[in-house]
């Protein structure tokens, strides 16, 4: 019984060792719908991530690293959706944090985020070349 509860023991410590929390750092990562990020990270078509249709946002906002090709989903404790929606269109995030799960079917990670700054996208008619 004893080598049994040792047995026991060991294993649910193996699982807390693999459920640490990973550090996250993304720089320059998209905020786009999760249906693009999808989309794009399955045809590897980029563009799908700035033209994403405004009606995507209202079902979720996530944050595409094209670097790494993987999608995060931004836990509220920190930042708000409205600051993320300053950015939906052409801005972009950086920010550091730790997973806090992972969606195994879709592969998307939360993340809680301990530091941020957004790059809101430019407003429209904003001169963006030199003559």
């Amino acid at each position: 019984m004893k080598s049994v509860i040792t047995g026991l023991v060991l294993l649910a410590a193996a699982a807390a060792g693999a459920a640490r929390a990973e550090e996250i750092e993304v720089t320059a990562g998209v905020v786009t719908g999760l249906d693009c990020a999808l989309a794009a990270r399955a045809k590897g078509d980029l563009r799908l991530l700035s033209s994403c249709p405004p009606g995507e946002a209202a079902k979720g906002l996530v944050v595409y690293d094209v670097a790494e090709k993987r999608i995060y989903r931004i836990s509220p404790k920190k930042v708000f959706r409205w600051e993320l929606e300053r950015a939906f269109g052409g801005g972009s995030i950086d920010f550091t944090g730790e997973t806090v799960k992972v969606d195994r079917e879709s592969e998307v990670t939360t993340v809680e985020v301990a530091e941020f700054s957004i790059t809101p996208r430019p407003k429209p008619g904003a001169f963006k070349g030199c003559l």
